[in-house]
């Protein structure tokens, strides 16, 4: 039985959520699949909203999958399932094949699932608990072929009764093809020649002739030309072929039967299949629902927290981008601090729909809906969504729409609570606004009171003053584009917003004198107020524009350093390669010297003995150079420790002698100017210096800005200052 759900269906209604099953049933093949899409229900418990929403997320996933889902499109078989209940029917061959494709669609579907746990969890789950049956299949494909017919092999009796249609076929065909030539040498039939009525063979005879053909009459022209005429000669035949025909029938009826029958005690699990393929294609569905809106998974909370993040109007934006029209996303949030708000702005500037932006996503992610906004959204779950939009005019209880909105007040205030979210448009219209206005101010105290979530929208400024008594009601506007009167449809939270009402009429070619008019009826203060409204939305505005500016230009900014640093980081690993190259270059250039020498002086003295000697001996001097630590003796070691420890003694020495000699001097002082200047030195051209953490050096050739170009030798480079050492002065 269905859980009862608390989101009221007039908040349905308003929020056009039917419009949305509608688009959604359109990627439903089968009819069961496409009715029970538009009977979905917003649910309230958050594990269930939990559990359908990763059905769906997983299925849109598959998409971009390189292991997408096997087919599983059938056309649902509960119709034939019915048979099942009432003893001496049969199910038909078609559905017998559906049925025996549905069993293999679940096991694949199970094979598959349980391969990719990790991927599809949830899908897994769904199915896991189905158990399968697989001689189901192999009972129905033993009976029945590919096309839906009863095979040969069902039975003997079917075998030897189709043998026999066959033979009588045959000998039909050769005796009708006899009486057809006779009658065609003789000139009796039509252009035509044969037909075939009721699956039965007839010459084609032209009615001049009817008398002189021998057989009985199944049917004229329609000109009556021609009459068709089964020849006398096969007429025993046929009769004999229509018995075969009616055993055939009578046969296939007992094969179905008995397949039926054996097919009973599978009936609950047949169900299941039925209805698990069936939420599987609703499933599939609302994946590609979601793949069309680019729409995601969103986020639900325990916690009273709502945050749309650059969450769009789903029915709005499909039909602006078919349309060629941009779609401006929304962001708003509630939570314990911000509970209510009140959009305030001029007619036709988006009030309604930022209000039904939030209604409508939200009851579509509690109905296992994917929603087109940022992954950064947060929802709670509502256990109630009470509306008031539109004109609401009721004729058939001859109510006025006032009356009929003070009804729906009265509805909310039994109903409303702290699971509530509440959203009402143009609050407190439809009567004298002073009046309304105040009954309006009333209501919304109580729903405060209530500790309800809500949204309403307004032109009334009582409304909009409200929000400076309560801590957890704002203000919040819809952006006008003051300088071309035009909206911008995007909401702004924190400040109230004004009509624009003189403005418009102004912009549209109203006469000067008649809007000064106007603005001398109405009471100073509320001009005023309005005037104060539109400065501070311009002022806003211009706020926006310079920090828009400002965080370009930081982020431009921070991206120059970065790539600044990058371009050091890759010069610095350049010189260092290069003086690696330079120093080994020098190296080989040495050894080649060095060898040259050698066999200069070979040539010279024709002594192999001393060139061998020679080239050992240059080589030992190599190796100690590359390798100073290896093969020392214990003799060669105790004499180095010998020096080093007369060269400690000597620095230490030497180390106590200056310090006695600047402390006669005094000169701390002189090397604290020394290490100054050494950290941020003021470069020269002709200084030498170097690259910070590289050991290759470079002089100064020339100076810009705060950039030195150095000089290598073999290339040049531009480096900033700050990133330079001082080697050596000019």
């Amino acid at each position: 039985m269905r859980k009862f759900h608390s989101i009221h269906p007039k908040a349905l209604q308003d929020l056009e959520f039917d419009e949305v099953l509608n688009k959604i049933a359109v990627f439903a093949h089968s009819e069961e699949a496409k009715n029970k899409i538009l009977s979905i229900q917003p649910e309230i418990e958050l594990e269930i909203i939990n559990k359908k929403l990763d059905v769906s997320n997983e299925y849109l996933r598959s998409f971009e999958s390189d292991n997408p889902l096997p087919n599983h499109i059938i056309q649902a078989f509960e119709h034939a399932l019915k048979k099942l209940k009432v003893e001496n029917t049969f199910i038909e061959p078609k559905d017998l094949l559906i049925i025996a494709q549905a069993v293999d669609i679940v096991i694949s579907l199970k094979k598959f699932f349980s391969k990719f746990e990790s991927y599809f969890p949830r899908l897994l789950e769904q199915i896991e608990s189905i158990k399968l049956y697989p001689e189901i299949s192999k009972l129905i494909h033993q009976k029945i072929n590919q096309y839906a017919e009863v095979k040969d092999s069902a039975s003997a009796e079917l075998k030897n009764i189709r043998k026999q249609i066959s033979h009588v076929n045959q000998e039909i065909l050769s005796i009708f093809g006899q009486e057809k030539q006779k009658y065609s040498k003789l000139g009796y039939l039509s252009d035509i020649k044969e037909s075939i009525i009721d699956d039965r063979n007839v010459l084609a005879v032209q009615a001049a002739y009817r008398k002189k053909v021998k057989g009985s009459l199944l049917g004229t022209s329609k000109t009556g030309s021609i009459v068709f005429i089964e020849p006398e000669a096969i007429n025993q035949l046929q009769k004999q072929l229509f018995g075969l025909k009616y055993d055939e029938k009578q046969e296939i009826v007992k094969i179905l039967k008995e397949l039926t029958n054996s097919l009973r005690p599978f009936y609950l699990s047949l169900h299941q299949y039925n209805n698990y393929l069936i939420d599987l294609e609703i499933t599939a569905a609302k994946a590609r629902f979601a793949l069309q809106l680019n729409a995601i998974r969103p986020n639900f909370t325990e916690e009273r927290h709502l945050k749309l993040v650059k969450a769009y109007h789903p029915l709005l934006k499909l039909t602006n981008e078919k349309l060629g029209f941009p779609v401006v996303p929304q962001n708003i949030s509630l939570d314990e601090s911000q509970r209510i708000i009140i959009i305030s702005g001029p007619n036709a500037g988006g009030k309604s729909i930022s209000l039904k932006t939030l209604g409508l996503l939200q009851i579509m992610a509690q109905s296992g809906i994917l929603i087109p906004v940022d992954e950064k959204t947060i929802l709670p779950v509502f256990r109630n969504i009470l509306t008031d939009i539109g004109d609401n005019q009721s004729i058939e209880d001859q109510l006025s729409t006032y009356s009929y909105r003070l009804k729906n007040m009265r509805h909310f205030l039994r109903k409303i609570n702290a699971h509530t979210l509440f959203l009402i448009d143009e609050f407190g219209t439809g009567s004298d606004p002073e009046l309304g206005g105040a009954l309006a101010e009333a209501f919304l105290e109580d729903f405060y009171k209530k500790n309800a979530f809500g949204i309403i929208t307004t032109h009334y400024n009582n409304l909009k003053l409200i929000a400076d008594q309560f801590p957890e009601i704002v203000n919040a506007h819809m952006e006008f584009d003051i300088r071309n009167l035009q909206p911008t449809y995007a909401l702004n939270i924190g400040q109230a917003g004004s009509s624009f009402t003189f403005e418009v009429a102004q912009k549209i070619g109203i006469p000067y004198s008649i809007i000064n008019r106007a603005k001398k009826k109405v009471s100073h203060s509320k001009v005023k107020f309005d005037q104060t409204l539109v400065k501070m939305q311009k002022e806003i505005k211009q706020m926006k524009e310079l920090q828009a500016k400002y965080q370009a230009e930081k982020e431009s900014l921070e991206a120059s350093q970065q790539n600044q640093t990058k371009l050091n980081k890759s010069l610095l690993q350049k010189l260092n390669r290069f003086n690696k190259l330079y120093q080994l270059e020098n190296d080989i250039l040495k050894s080649g010297e060095k060898i040259e020498k050698l066999f200069t002086d070979y040539f010279k003295h024709q002594n192999a003995k001393r060139l061998t000697t020679q080239v050992f001996k240059w080589a030992e001097i190599e190796k100690n150079k590359k390798f100073p630590k290896l093969d020392k003796t214990k003799k060669q070691t105790k004499s180095e420790k010998k020096e080093t420890q007369k060269s400690q003694e000597e620095k230490e020495k030497l180390k106590k002698e200056v310090s006695k000699e600047l402390a006669q001097k005094d000169v701390a002082k002189e090397l604290e100017k020394i290490e100054i200047i050494t950290m941020s030195f003021v470069p020269k051209i002709g200084d030498q210096v170097r690259i910070k953490g590289s050991n290759a050096n470079g002089i100064i050739e020339r100076l810009e800005k705060n950039k030195a170009l150095l000089n290598y030798g073999k290339f040049t480079a531009s480096v900033p200052i700050q990133d330079l050492e001082l080697v050596m002065r000019k």
